[in-house]
């Protein structure tokens, strides 16, 4: 009777626990799972929820005609693949360490207007930016798949950096910053005693040029710090505020140390230095980048720490 008066009470539409059906009915109402309930949250995550890795290889699947440019276009010359490899590594790393098991409905909203993005463009805009619309998708897809929210928005920034983008920094920045370099580095020059002049991006010391030349404009170590600087603003999940003063900091930090990389080169390159073995070239580079992400490190540390003031009422 008491089995009977379960199933009654159950079989009855009531709040909370919707009509069952004759399966559902004899199910044993006094155990762990109750009809009703577990049902309905059962029913949502085997039919609502897809599994957010399969819509990453089927987003990289629908876009891999960007992806096959991408591939030709990094074959030639695979040091612009470094920054993809090290945003994917990046994020792998911080996924694993912050894993949650716990299911969640992958918003498909944004993944289909960045397909739909895709598609219009096809034929209308340049391989590169149908190239940025896919992997866009694909990490945020990665992104969702791993840390079960959504990606803060340095991550935005990251996938740009995950583009060929140097030699396009080089053709648009590369001048502006060599001139501005010559410029500081003579003036830390004369600083020092020296009668250095600039001609354009030429140092003149004692009637001979010294030319302030591409790879001293410090792009690299610009688009270095930048990366850097996002993979710290994604780590701490900084807003957009701290993100933009992370940024103008990195900027300024990079200019800074190609200036003192430029000037201590001069030393070398001008004969000051006697008997200076050849890797002090490379070896001066490489501690100015090293100088550069230590205090970068230190200012997002900082920035991390720092917590609003509130207003006296």
């Amino acid at each position: 009777m008491a089995m009977l008066s379960n199933l009654t009470r159950h079989a009855r539409a009531c709040r909370g626990h919707p009509r069952l059906s004759f399966l559902a009915k004899n199910k044993d109402v006094d155990g762990r799972d109750r009809p009703g309930h577990d049902v309905e949250s059962h029913s949502q995550y085997d039919i609502h929820v897809v599994h957010p890795y399969l819509v990453t290889a089927l987003v990289m699947a629908a876009t891999w005609d960007a992806w096959r440019w991408y591939v030709q276009r990094v074959w030639e010359s695979p040091e612009e693949a470094a920054s993809l490899a090290l945003t994917v590594a990046f994020l792998g790393v911080l996924g694993v360490r912050r894993r949650n098991k716990e299911a969640m409905r992958l918003p498909l909203l944004p993944v289909a207007l960045l397909l739909a993005a895709f598609a219009a463009s096809y034929g209308m805009l340049p391989p590169i930016t149908r190239a940025a619309i896919a992997i866009a998708g694909t990490l945020f897809c990665a992104h969702l798949a791993a840390f079960k929210e959504r990606p803060p928005v340095a991550f935005w920034g990251l996938v740009a950096l995950a583009l060929p983008v140097i030699p396009s920094l080089q053709f648009v920045l590369g001048y502006p910053m060599r001139v501005v370099g010559a410029a500081l580095s003579v003036g830390l020059l004369q600083a020092h005693g020296l009668a250095v002049e600039r001609q354009g991006t030429f140092l003149v010391w004692r009637d001979e040029l010294l030319q302030f030349d591409a790879p001293c404009s410090g792009v690299n170590m610009l688009w270095a710090g930048l990366l850097l600087t996002l993979m710290g603003c994604v780590l701490f999940r900084f807003n957009v505020i701290k993100v933009m003063i992370a940024v103008a900091l990195s900027l300024v930090l990079a200019v800074a140390c190609n200036v003192l990389r430029a000037t201590s080169l001069f030393y070398v390159e001008a004969g000051l230095l006697p008997h200076a073995p050849a890797w002090w070239h490379e070896g001066i580079g490489i501690a100015a980048f090293t100088v550069s992400a230590i205090v970068t490190l230190w200012l997002l540390t900082l920035l991390r720490g720092r917590e609003a003031v509130p207003c006296a009422s």
